[in-house]
């Protein structure tokens, strides 16, 4: 997360992971001809033979599978690569009828169950569920029975769908990624899509503690108390390392050591802020918690307080 939301600005080291591996099926999807995509094309074909693979390898036991399966059973890698890709369709030899969201109206196997349970082909890529005739594409579907009644209703809507698609022989099927103004896929765009967008504070400016203007241990340790990880007794008895009734503050014997109490709110530590404003010569209101304190003393600083 970045300083001016809370954080460290220190990326997530686990989503910089699954961004990383989830190049490598982004990659398969957009190059074209590539010797290391042959080899796995060959030995997964043709059942996981699809632009990104999201099917599960049943028996993983190489790089490739335990790949697959590990960002395919993310649902929440899931949907925002789901929600980020667009597939241009081509030729239709890498997209999948039913299984891949081609039509930008969500998955047909979703939007049809009846007809997808109905089809021979819930595998199929596009340019298996048709032919040529000439220059125009035509669908071509294999049912396990004929359509009756509702059904045939079903396929006309879903003819509807199909009729605003277009096949072109002569393209390859590719990936637009839609978080990234260039249209490729970038390990910090999906990064940046899988990190947390609620700053940990949505009130308070982080800006003012990371300035340089104290060491670094001390920014670090201000930080650490406005986000409340200050090791205070509070904190201790809630991970069990001190007894309940240990919590008390040892300073004023009266309320629970939390950090606002600690460090504002305690009567004694009061009133040494109060001498501290006497002497400036300045009145007063005690802030609620640490981040109301910051942001008061900021602006004290830049004369707007």
């Amino acid at each position: 997360m970045p300083k001016s939301a809370g954080g460290l600005g220190i990326g997530s080291l686990q989503n910089k992971n699954k961004a990383l591996l989830f190049k490598w099926l982004w990659r398969y999807g957009s190059e074209e001809s590539s010797m290391w995509k042959d080899v796995i094309t060959s030995i997964y074909n043709p059942k996981y033979h699809s632009l990104i693979p999201q099917d599960h390898i049943t028996g993983a036991g190489s790089t490739w599978s335990r790949l697959v399966n590990y960002c395919g059973k993310d649902s929440r890698l899931r949907n925002i690569v789901t929600n980020n890709t667009v597939m241009l369709v081509g030729n239709g030899k890498w997209i999948k009828f039913w299984l891949d969201d081609w039509t930008g109206n969500g998955r047909l196997a979703e939007k049809f169950p009846t007809l997808f349970q109905l089809s021979n082909d819930k595998d199929a890529s596009l340019e298996k569920m048709g032919m040529w005739d000439g220059h125009a594409w035509c669908w071509v579907f294999s049912w396990i029975r004929d359509l009756r009644g509702r059904n045939t209703g079903l396929l006309t809507q879903m003819y509807v769908i199909l009729s605003r698609m277009q096949l072109d022989k002569e393209a390859e099927d590719r990936l637009v990624w839609k978080a990234n103004n260039t249209g490729r896929y970038s390990v910090k765009s999906l990064c940046g899509l899988l990190s947390p967008s609620s700053p940990l504070n949505t009130v308070f400016s982080f800006k003012g503690i990371w300035r340089g203007l104290v060491p670094p241990k001390v920014e670090v340790f201000c930080w650490m108390a406005i986000i409340n990880k200050i090791n205070t007794r509070s904190m201790l008895v809630k991970r069990g390392i001190l007894d309940i009734s240990a919590a008390i503050c040892p300073i004023c014997l009266a309320e629970e050591e939390m950090v606002d109490h600690l460090f504002i709110h305690c009567y004694k530590h009061w009133l040494i802020w109060s001498k501290i404003i006497n002497w400036w010569g300045l009145a007063w209101c005690c802030p609620r918690n640490l981040a109301n304190l910051f942001s008061q003393w900021d602006s004290l600083v830049y004369g707007k307080f």
